[in-house]
């Protein structure tokens, strides 16, 4: 687990003294170790830096940028869970290997003649950067985007940077101006569907994809590998039991995240048959005075889990006064982002820093095998005759799945959508009336045109909507939500987060079978669920609703909303991006307790603290948001 920043043809006689290392904004992704390089040849220069998280063979032969400039030299950030039998296969070619890690099974690999079938049998995440001898530069993703990789590209649309995270284009000025489109986004959904990111001219690199383009000028980008289709579907305890043994191998200490919820405990089962010991990671709150209301708390779950299993547990105590946190998740999301839930992972990351390098999660579960609610919404409306669905939602009887019926308002506002729309308005935060109010600027179509593409395409193709929505949510969701928060939070402490029930094994069990055998009425990902139960995971814990991580955030805003609204109203995002007026009279609902609209309202003050950090150059809605605390229980 790594960073690194490639730059294309910028200086070709080295990095003048007076602009700095561009990859020290990513100390925090690599604290063991830096390696910088220069490359160039006739009518090209690439310059790389690289910082460096040791987890496999951490000898300082394994250091990048890697590999011999007459072959080329890599940049990676990521593990590869199967590198041994890849080795066996590299190694049989003739390939001879100088260390044990991964990265040079990687480079030897994206050497051979055959690469793009190869990469087909990889088991990992990752994201890299090969340089060639002639300058031809090849970089990708990982199947579904858990490694981050931006490229930035210059005025004339040709790329000429590509890192890890965003922060380094934007110190080397390649980043552009903001997008206010991505901004409206983060607002309607809080969070920014790649490929946008904030900023005109970087774009996330496709999940799943190898691209290639040539040194001079690298005018012509073109793709070289698209992940394969996975293979017919496998039993999921054992694809489960083998994600879990490869990605317990390291050279580091291996902790665990537990929550008490279905997915961490079967982690936490299948390690234990390992010899796991610990450490375990649970959070437990620490509610700040005048918040009274009631979320579903991890602790006890967690601790009774870890009790039947043997293992040691450590608390981080999370602070839930998660409003005056709000500009530190802005700067760690680096893209438009507002869902609060990544503070949490923020916490229980730097609480593991320095006992543990390497962290196992259950991310993922929900979006390979349909866990969340909005499948249920789906599945029904699918069932429901089309000249029904008006009619039905103008009654006001509507016949929610049991664990819906406390959204009925976005329940019967679906009712009103085509099929195609559904997949956008499960996650949206407005309706189409309210937003065009709210975003004159970024209307409703730009806003969903990536949600409209990936569905679209799917219901052409003669899929259904609850299929349509499972591959928005794969595309999308996860890499522009769970996996970016993921990332980033466990990164910004310098620790290494792996989600094995990503790993290929269980992707393959998952995306074998239909959409609709993914669940029933009621149960989300119910063959998931089956499958942990006979695996080992306690009864209690497998009838335990889903709740995730859990925050105030609702009745810190009721209190202490009004108040703090007088000041951020007056962001620039409201003279630049959204009607003032209208986000108004979202806050006044919620603080008035006329409609709970606490998300909503949470994505508003994310969204003035990023356009003020990023577009205003200024900082008064974050130092606001910073004094709330005292200011709240002073």
């Amino acid at each position: 687990m790594c960073g690194f920043v490639v730059l294309l043809n910028r200086t070709p006689h080295g990095r003048p003294s007076s602009r700095p290392d561009p990859c020290a904004l990513l100390a925090h992704r690599g604290p063991d170790a830096d390696g910088h390089l220069d490359l160039h040849g006739d009518g090209w220069h690439a310059e790389l830096h690289f910082r460096r998280l040791a987890v496999m063979d951490p000898d300082p032969r394994s250091d990048q940028p890697f590999g011999d400039p007459a072959r080329g030299v890599l940049v990676y950030n990521g593990e590869l869970y199967n590198a041994p039998r890849l080795r066996g296969r590299l190694s049989g070619r003739g390939v001879a290997f100088t260390t044990e890690g991964d990265t040079e099974v990687l480079y030897e690999l994206l050497l051979q003649p055959d690469f793009a079938r190869l990469l087909d049998e990889v088991d990992g995440m990752f994201a890299f950067v090969l340089v060639l001898p002639g300058g031809e530069i090849r970089y990708g993703r990982d199947r579904l985007g858990i490694k981050p990789l931006y490229t930035a590209a210059d005025a004339g649309g040709r790329p000429a940077a590509l890192a890890s995270e965003i922060e380094p284009l934007r110190a080397c000025g390649l980043a552009g101006d903001a997008d206010p489109v991505a901004v409206a986004q983060g607002a309607m959904f809080l969070w920014t569907p790649p490929p946008r990111t904030g900023w005109q001219r970087v774009r996330s690199v496709p999940a799943g994809t190898v691209l290639a383009a040539r040194g001079a000028g690298y005018g012509e980008v073109s793709e070289r590998w698209r992940a394969a289709r996975t293979g017919p579907p496998g039993d999921i305890g054992a694809a489960v039991r083998t994600s879990v043994a490869r990605q317990l191998r390291a050279d580091v200490t291996v902790g665990l995240l537990l929550s008490g919820g279905l997915d961490s405990t079967w982690l936490g089962v299948e390690m234990a048959r390992h010899g796991f010991a610990g450490p375990c990671f649970a959070a437990r709150p620490r509610t700040p005075a005048g918040t009274p209301e009631p979320f579903e708390d991890d602790a006890p779950y967690a601790a009774r889990v870890a009790r039947q299993l043997g293992l040691p547990l450590a608390w981080a105590d999370l602070d839930l006064d998660v409003l005056r946190r709000i500009p530190d998740l802005v700067a760690t999301a680096e893209v438009p982002f507002g869902d609060p839930a990544a503070l949490a992972l923020m916490q229980l990351s730097r609480a593991a820093r320095g006992k543990a390098t390497v962290l196992l999660s259950g991310v993922g579960v929900e979006e390979l095998f349909l866990g969340y609610e909005r499948y249920q919404a789906v599945w029904l409306l699918q069932r429901l005759p089309a000249w029904a669905r008006p009619a039905l939602g103008a009654t006001g009887a509507i016949p929610a799945p049991r664990r819906y019926r406390g959204r009925a308002d976005k329940f019967e506002r679906l009712l009103r959508l085509d099929a195609l729309d559904w997949s956008w308005a499960t996650q949206a935060y407005y309706g189409g009336r309210e937003w065009a109010a709210l975003s004159p600027l970024a209307g409703l179509d730009e806003v969903t045109e990536r949600h409209r593409e990936v569905a679209g395409a799917v219901l052409d193709a003669g899929g259904t909507p609850l299929a349509a929505l499972a591959e928005c949510d794969r595309r999308l969701f996860l890499p522009g939500l769970n996996l970016l928060y993921a990332d980033r939070a466990s990164m910004r402490a310098g620790v290494e987060l792996r989600v094995p029930f990503l790993g290929e094994p269980v992707v393959a069990a998952a995306f074998g079978a239909a959409a609709e055998d993914q669940l029933r009425l009621g149960v989300g990902k119910s063959r998931f669920r089956a499958a942990a139960v006979a695996s080992g995971v306690p009864e209690f814990v497998a009838r335990r609703p889903k709740t995730g991580f859990g925050a105030p955030v609702r009745s810190l805003l009721r209190e202490h909303g009004a108040r703090l609204w007088r000041e951020v109203r007056r962001s620039p995002l409201f003279d630049d991006v959204l009607d003032r007026r209208t986000a108004d009279r979202v806050v006044a609902d919620h603080v008035q307790g006329r409609r709970d609209r606490g998300l909503a309202v949470f994505g508003l003050l994310c969204a003035a603290v990023w356009w003020e950090r990023n577009a205003a150059g200024t900082g008064r809605t974050a130092e606001v948001l910073s004094g709330y605390r005292a200011a709240a229980v002073g």
